[in-house]
């Protein structure tokens, strides 16, 4: 049916799953202007829309409330689009050919950067060094990046334009790595990182706006309605120097943006947050499209850069345990400051030493400074013991998960971590069961923002401890109604009920009833934010 420009729609005959127990099976639901303004049988929902609304026929599909993601970096995608994408090279041979063929465009002293390594894929899979780059691209400044942002890797003219040398010392949390010579390898991790991208120079605001338009229409066509974007607002932590531009790009973008935008902001200074929480980037009314309320923070790094916390030596690395990339008291005095102004928090804590770490933080902090409904977060929380697990709970913690992570992991984690930790990762049932808040993300653009790929993982695990698979409806909520509870919105978003804004996917089949080994085959056909259709998959 052909669609019109009409304030008053309503939807029948497909599945509606509303995730709400007041509204099962409805047969339609009535939108106006951007609400959902009835939900029911269809007689009854006409009554309600009263005269002059269009009927939108669903024929079968399913609709079902838009999809929040509740972890990622969209003005940081925005780079990935601009700069060399190295995700998909299996080899370094592959790796040094299309190094060298980025390169021939950029002048003598231009850092060339390239983004996303994913040297699991090669066959034999060690990080390349300043020496394999240098074979590649000797006379041109080059970084690359691993794809979860937490290792980066200058060849000899890099090192050279960031000022590095054996006697550079490496920021507090980052390491400039050595091999059992004393040279430097060129590889940088956690807060070194940002010592390698002091000297990039930046795209044009034109290309910055050609990415935007990318960036939001990628995310619509994976049925999302809502972000929470983490954005840096100053020097320091994974991005160094290059974090301090993203709030003014995020200004410069924002006509661009079409998704509801819950922003963590990253900063040294917690304080900040006061000054930030105001128009552009926030708005005081609750059902603003641009909110500012959490403070993002960090405890360690990654497994796959070997930084997570770890409290046993990694398996495959028996001289690396990780390290907390921030003093401890220090990190403390940033969530006091911000929890006690009224903030949210949310840290990343990956390690198991990392994760009980940071929640005996919040256990001080609460004893401490007690207050309702705080709604602090673990962002990631990939390790995670019973005991932890316990005091999550008791706590009121939310854990914000990354299913993608068991995607690119599924290779390689067991290998790092062992076959006995491998069963504490990423222990998505036994949270469900404990009753524990999941919201799920992707931490884009780290992982691709795909939802029903994310969903797939939830169920499925990729082979990642089986065991700890959850229900689909559980699944669901995870991008639903959980994420819009980690944000402080489940009053206005997250399910399909009257008075909620009318953010909701249309998907081509019922997730709840196809074999959970299909799930992946869910194709997205069209999303809709506040009553407004912003992507409809054209159909052959």
């Amino acid at each position: 049916m052909e669609r019109e420009n009409n304030n008053k729609t309503i939807y029948y005959n497909g599945v509606i799953i509303t995730l709400e127990e007041d509204y099962p099976d409805p047969e339609a639901i009535g939108i106006n202007d951007d609400k959902i303004l009835a939900v029911g049988d269809l007689k009854t929902v006409k009554e309600k829309m009263g005269n002059q609304y269009q009927l939108i026929d669903l024929e079968g599909k399913t609709l079902l409330p838009g999809f929040i993601d509740s972890h990622l970096h969209p003005v940081m995608y925005l780079f990935f689009l601009i700069n060399p994408d190295l995700s998909k090279i299996t080899s370094l041979e592959e790796l040094k050919e299309v190094l060298k063929e980025a390169a021939k465009d950029k002048k003598p002293d231009e850092l060339l950067l390239g983004l996303k390594l994913m040297e699991e894929k090669f066959d034999n899979p060690k990080l390349p060094t300043r020496w394999d780059l240098d074979e590649a691209v000797p006379d041109i400044p080059l970084f690359i990046l691993r794809y979860d942002g937490h290792i980066g890797i200058l060849n000899s003219k890099g090192l050279e334009l960031a000022g590095i040398d054996e006697n550079t010392k490496a920021p507090e949390g980052g390491e400039i790595r050595k091999n059992e010579k004393g040279e430097i390898t060129g590889v940088l991790s956690e807060h070194a990182i940002g010592l390698g991208l002091s000297q990039y120079s930046l795209p044009s605001p034109e290309e910055f706006n050609i990415a935007a338009e990318k960036v939001f229409k990628n995310f619509a066509e994976k049925g999302l309605t809502s972000l929470h974007g983490i954005v840096h607002a100053d020097k320091g932590g994974e991005f160094g120097s290059v974090g301090a531009i993203e709030i003014p790009i995020y200004r410069a973008i924002q006509d661009k943006i079409l998704q509801n935008w819950y922003t963590l902001i990253f900063t040294e200074k917690p304080n900040k947050l006061k000054i930030l929480k105001k128009p552009p980037l926030h708005y005081e009314n609750p059902e603003a499209k641009f909110k500012v309320n959490c403070l993002k923070l960090f405890i360690d790094g990654t497994f796959g850069a070997a930084t997570a916390c770890m409290y046993e030596p990694f398996s495959d690395q028996p001289e690396k345990c990780g390290f907390c990339v921030v003093d401890l008291d220090r990190l403390y005095n940033q969530m006091k400051i911000a929890h006690d102004n009224g903030f949210q928090i949310g840290v990343h804590a990956i390690g198991d030493k990392g994760n009980r770490l940071l929640v005996d933080l919040y256990k001080k902090l609460l004893n401490e400074s007690p207050r309702k409904d705080h709604r602090h977060r673990i962002e990631h929380a990939s390790l995670l013991k019973d005991d932890v697990v316990e005091d999550i709970k008791e706590l009121g913690l939310i854990v914000s998960c990354q299913p993608p992570f068991m995607t690119s992991e599924a290779t390689w984690l067991e290998k790092r971590i062992g076959k006995e930790r491998i069963h504490y990762a990423y222990p998505y049932k036994t949270l469900v069961d404990n009753g524990i808040v999941i919201a799920a993300g992707s931490d884009c653009p780290v992982e691709e923002p795909d939802v029903i790929n994310g969903i797939y993982a939830l169920v499925n695990r990729y082979g990642i401890a089986p065991e700890q698979g959850i229900s689909v409806k559980e699944a669901l909520k995870t991008y639903t109604i959980n994420g819009a509870y980690a944000a402080f919105e489940e009053n206005i978003k997250g399910s399909i009920k009257p008075g909620k804004f009318a953010d909701l996917v249309i998907l081509d089949k019922n997730p709840l009833e196809i074999p959970k080994e299909d799930l992946n085959t869910i194709s997205i056909l069209e999303t809709i934010i506040r009553g407004k259709s912003v992507f409809r998959k054209k159909l052959k």
